[in-house]
């Protein structure tokens, strides 16, 4: 311990997206301000990595035409960006059918199977369009649809197995999380935060849309630069003790007394901190149902995008393999190709024991199924298993189980006395995304501003 000692008005927890624009906006407003980052980077979800000698993201890295937060923080500090690749036919394989199809076109699924997925896709959005984003479980309905799982309601709205078998591919890829560990109500809350479940897993006019020139990483890198000293790494909070003066916030790195606090990091990690007094039981009883997302993060660098001459996008969603959804992510203007994929849900806690050589080996098998012998031969490959990171313990955020939404949903942002929460899972536009992150950062800090100089 360094054991420092400090008062500022405001001490927050965690310098990822959350917490480095909670605390940017409140030194605009004239706050003084100290941030607590546990690990020995800021960005938190957001990780830069390399291969074949560029950056690339570990953790959080596309952006969609409608998460202005993020797209007017890249504007500001000078980011460029490009579009995702969508040149060629994307495969999907599911229940032992593979077909190709191009960008804006239908699903390959045989009609009657397309139209019932376009008919449970209705329902979830139709629910979505009546919710509340900030109050999910107060729209009509919300215990029925919480009360069930997500496989559940899959079985009981049709008995069309290729349709059952693409919405499970949805929840792995998006929640990270297997259909029968969330609830409907869920998948409603976030297709209602992100204009729809087509928006969600869409590319052009999609939250897939567009990457940044040399990652997502860097605007949080620059946000921490701008803070200076205000921000701490290696300085996990252990605990945090109220009184009607303040708060006295206890790290690794010294102890700081405040006026307030934020805790800027996923519920079941901001669980884990010591509270004097302890939690109410409601928001006790929340971070203990709200599991962190199970995903490991894939790329994998090729000499050349050789997938681009069969006339393939490299897009992959398939229920026969381990690893994916699988997408090019070739960076403009260079020679090498490369490739993003998953292990996801179910199958990344399946794998996420094993050693990275094995995850490496299964990862080309799979690639080779789709992409051919030349997958064999990559010139380098990268991961990041984010259920292994000590301070995050999953990706891409935490996921409340069936029925916690509706019995305990109020808890994750109500202020507690003098602490307040921040984080993706709090926000009400893009929740899970960097986007909403940002999002939840700006309202914390508001929140505060007006309780500090009203």
């Amino acid at each position: 311990m360094n054991n420092q000692s400090s008062h500022v008005d405001v001490v927050v927890v965690g310098a990822g997206y959350a917490g480095l624009t909670a605390a940017r906006d409140l030194k605009k407003a004239g706050v003084s301000v100290v941030v607590l980052e546990a690990d020995d980077r800021v960005g938190g979800r957001s990780m830069p990595g390399s291969i074949a000698g560029y950056v690339v993201d570990l953790g959080g890295q596309w952006v969609g035409s409608n998460q202005t937060h993020l797209l007017n923080l890249a504007k500001e500090f000078g980011v460029k960006m490009y579009p995702q690749y969508v040149g060629g036919e994307h495969i999907l394989d599911v229940t032992g059918r593979e077909a190709r199809y191009k960008e804006g076109e239908d699903l390959p699924l045989e009609p009657a199977d397309l139209a019932e997925f376009n008919r449970l896709v209705g329902e979830i959005e139709a629910v979505a369009g009546k919710v509340d984003v900030a109050a999910p479980w107060t729209v009509e309905g919300a215990d029925g649809f919480d009360a069930q799982t997500f496989e559940n309601w899959l079985q009981n709205s049709t008995t069309s197995e290729p349709a059952r078998a693409v919405h499970r591919l949805i929840a792995q890829t998006i929640f990270c999380s297997q259909p029968g560990q969330l609830s409907p109500l869920t998948a409603i809350f976030y297709a209602a935060a992100d204009e729809g479940i087509e928006h969600m897993i869409g590319t052009v006019g999609g939250a897939q849309e567009t990457l940044f020139v040399g990652g997502a990483w860097q605007m949080a890198s620059k946000m921490a630069e701008e803070l200076g000293d205000a921000v701490i790494v290696n300085a996990p909070v252990r605990s945090i003790a109220q009184t009607d003066g303040g708060v006295t916030v206890t790290s690794d790195a010294g102890v700081w007394t405040a006026a307030l606090a934020v805790v800027a990091t996923a519920p079941p990690m901001a669980g884990r901190i010591s509270y004097t007094p302890p939690m109410p039981p409601r928001r006790d009883a929340l971070t203990q149902r709200m599991p962190m997302g199970s995903i490991i993060k894939l790329h994998v660098a090729y000499q050349t995008p050789f997938w681009r001459d069969k006339g393939l996008s490299g897009a992959i969603l398939s229920d026969r393999t381990v690893t994916g959804m699988w997408m090019d992510h070739t960076i403009p203007g260079v020679e090498t190709g490369g490739m993003v994929g998953f292990f996801a849900g179910g199958h990344a806690q399946a794998w996420a024991e094993r050693s990275p050589e094995e995850r490496r080996a299964r990862a080309i098998e799979d690639l080779v199924t789709y992409l051919g012998p030349e997958a064999n031969n990559p010139i380098e490959y990268v991961e990041q298993s984010w259920l292994a990171a000590p301070w995050q313990r999953g990706a891409y955020m935490a996921i409340p189980s069936p029925g916690a939404l509706t019995a305990f949903g109020p808890a994750l942002r109500e202020p507690v006395g003098r602490i307040h929460w921040a984080g993706t899972e709090t926000a009400d536009v893009n929740v899970g995304y960097i986007d909403g992150a940002i999002q939840s950062g700006e309202r914390v800090a508001g929140e505060i501003v007006k309780q500090l100089k009203p």
